[in-house]
């Protein structure tokens, strides 16, 4: 399964999926959380939030 939270910057979806990362944990339930800011970070820091560097993020994550 996957749970994908989408919103603004800031508008705390970082901290919600910590939330549900620890709930479902306590479950005993696998859990991996990809956070975005940390992968652009790695993968493509060179890359800001044009309309043609996020066309050049998502052709470049084909490829790994």
């Amino acid at each position: 399964m996957i749970i994908q939270f989408c919103g603004l910057s800031g508008a705390g979806k970082t901290t919600l999926a910590r939330a549900a990362s620890e709930k479902l944990k306590q479950l005993s339930l696998p859990v991996e959380v990809i956070d975005g800011d940390e992968y652009r970070e790695t993968i493509c820091s060179n890359l800001g939030f044009s309309k043609n560097d996020r066309c050049v993020r998502i052709l470049e994550g084909w490829h790994l």
